[in-house]
């Protein structure tokens, strides 16, 4: 996890589209909302991680070409 992605305004941003997000997939999928099965959960938790990590690393590209500064270098 970057520095960038400790950041409350980043966290907060990337959960805020990502909820919407999933939320508005599933309902284009057609799943019955509100059942509250196992397979519904899983599918729900899979495409929320996935665009959760989609849009972090929108996030990162963008502020890297708006202020690479903000980024620092992480050395291992």
């Amino acid at each position: 996890m970057s520095e960038l992605e400790r950041k409350w305004w980043f966290v907060l941003a990337v959960s805020f589209l990502t909820t919407f997000s999933t939320i508005g997939l599933l309902y284009a999928a057609e799943l019955p909302p509100f059942e509250y099965s196992a397979a519904q959960w899983v599918v729900w938790f899979l495409c929320f991680m996935g665009l959760q990590r989609c849009f972090s690393f929108l996030g990162w590209l963008a502020v890297l070409l708006i202020s690479p500064k903000t980024i620092k270098v992480e050395r291992a």
